[in-house]
């Protein structure tokens, strides 16, 4: 096992290197890009939950804690992206890209605080965080007013990225004019609905949600003396309620397929909130669309059927067990 070391010059911004961790490849260092980030993500979580409980100047209830830490998990990804779009800051988001810098010092000082000698990830960790530091520390002042963060405002997905081409391709049977144009009075009821759930999976936490979905079923399965239907039945709701976790995979495998025939022949690299897909060329075009249709389960029709199978399975497990152990 390496030797652990920290090196705290990443609080002052020297550091130069990490032995492990590779750079993202895109210009702007974005820690939520970095391709080991799924690993560093329970740490930084952590360390985002403790800068939240010190934030209160006195004790307070758990419940606001974490609610605190939710909000400055989301603000902290949504900023960096929004900045790492913009490639500057203009006048008026001066403040709110200090405070953002600001947030992620905090987050390293938490980091680098009282080390695990079993750890050897923490410096990737550190490097990767401070890297995004540095890199919105650089960014170029632009005249001028854009937007500025609001936690209640509906994320919205870039145009001609990953989540808007897949999401265009599978709204086409909820079209009203041939004119294929993704907004809102052109989509039937059934249409807005089902672009806005897609729309929401391309920001969703799937961990998160895994997690919710675990703590209700353990809620349930520690309620005591349930009649063995009722039990039953309440757990096959909840596994209906979160089926739709299987989008999180299917995303996933559309968006490895995608990588492999963009880059490197049409693109350097391809990020799924921020990269343009070079939509003008119709061979292309047509291929990428032929990828959503093969993991979407798309019909003749244009129907995709991603849930089909899943909530197929989940009712017949419950059925059996309804008629066998009830």
């Amino acid at each position: 096992m390496a030797h652990f070391h920290i090196d705290h010059a990443a609080l002052t911004g020297n550091q130069e290197k990490s032995a492990k961790s590779a750079k993202p490849k895109e210009d702007f260092p974005n820690v939520f890009d970095y391709p080991d980030f799924i690993e560093m993500r329970p740490q930084l979580r952590q360390a985002v939950h403790t800068v939240a409980e010190e934030s209160f100047d006195q004790p307070v209830l758990p419940v606001k804690i974490e609610r605190l830490a939710v909000a400055l998990e989301e603000e902290l990804e949504q900023e960096t992206r929004k900045y790492e779009a913009q490639k500057a800051v203009f006048t008026n988001q001066k403040t709110e890209c200090n405070d953002l810098i600001r947030l992620y010092t905090q987050i390293l000082q938490v980091i680098s605080r009282d080390p695990d000698p079993n750890n050897t990830d923490i410096e990737d960790l550190i490097f990767a965080v401070d890297q995004t530091r540095q890199a919105l520390r650089k960014l170029p002042e632009k005249p001028g007013k854009g937007p500025l963060y609001d936690p209640d405002s509906v994320r919205a997905i870039e145009p001609a990225t990953f989540y808007d081409f897949v999401i265009q391709r599978l709204a086409h049977p909820y079209f009203i004019s041939n004119s294929h144009e993704l907004h809102r009075k052109n989509l039937s009821p059934e249409g807005q609905q089902f672009v806005d759930r897609l729309s929401a999976y391309a920001f969703r936490d799937w961990d998160a949600y895994l997690t919710h979905e675990y703590d209700a079923q353990q809620i349930i399965k520690n309620e005591k003396k349930l009649e063995d239907r009722v039990y039953y039945t309440k757990l096959e709701e909840i596994e209906l309620k979160y089926a739709d976790k299987a989008y999180a995979q299917v995303f996933a495998d559309t968006f490895n397929d995608f990588a492999k025939v963009l880059t490197p022949g049409y693109l350097n690299h391809f990020d799924i909130h921020t990269t343009p897909i070079p939509v003008a060329n119709a061979v292309l075009r047509h291929h990428l669309s032929a990828i959503v249709h093969q993991h979407f389960l798309v019909d003749d029709k244009g129907y995709e059927h991603v849930m089909d199978e899943p909530i197929k399975q989940i009712k017949a497990k419950y059925a059996f067990y309804l008629n066998n152990f009830s």
